[in-house]
């Protein structure tokens, strides 16, 4: 069952980066953060959690020059208020008050889904911290050591990643 949901994570996580363009009007604001040894910059927004509700996932995603996704940041079921919130080991469909976090890579024309990493605890302090909000917009800071789970030997990404010194301001998007 674990392993259903999971896929369904990816699914759904994938669904959002299939095109070679976002979905219009969701992208908005500046994420950026230490990867690794180096900096890294991507693309992101928020949306409600779907379908319980369960605070907000912030949705990370970085395009090549040709505007193809290669990496997605997924950190889910965060509380929508501000306050510094543990990343556990949870699934984003699991129904519970833990937040979590997912990164995948991309391969192709933005088409098929490369590695995917799970938490990874004991490396740092994996959180995320709510730092403002304001209307429509939310303001985070993050960091989080992630695992290579399953593999399909996306070229260039070690086993393990970490981000340190992350920051994002974006928009929680509405449904339409």
């Amino acid at each position: 069952m674990r392993q259903l949901i999971s896929i369904s994570t990816i699914a759904l996580v994938f669904l959002f980066s299939c095109s070679k363009e976002g979905p219009d009007g969701y992208y908005w604001g500046t994420a950026y953060a230490r990867f690794n040894t180096g900096a890294w910059e991507a693309n992101p927004y928020a949306i409600v959690n779907a379908p319980y509700k369960q605070g907000i996932d912030v949705l990370i995603h970085k395009f090549n020059k040709k505007g193809f996704q290669r990496e997605s940041m997924f950190i889910y079921k965060i509380p929508e208020q501000v306050g510094k919130y543990p990343i556990s080991k949870t699934d984003a469909r699991d129904i519970d008050s833990l937040v979590g976090a997912k990164f995948f890579t991309v391969l192709d024309d933005g088409d098929v889904l490369g590695d995917a990493y799970s938490l990874l605890e004991g490396v740092v302090d994996n959180y995320v911290e709510i730092t403002k909000i304001k209307g429509d917009q939310i303001w985070a800071e993050f960091q989080v050591a992630l695992v290579k789970g399953s593999s399909n030997n996306s070229p260039n990404y070690p086993d393990t990643i970490v981000f340190t010194n992350g920051r994002v301001h974006t928009r929680i998007v509405k449904p339409k």
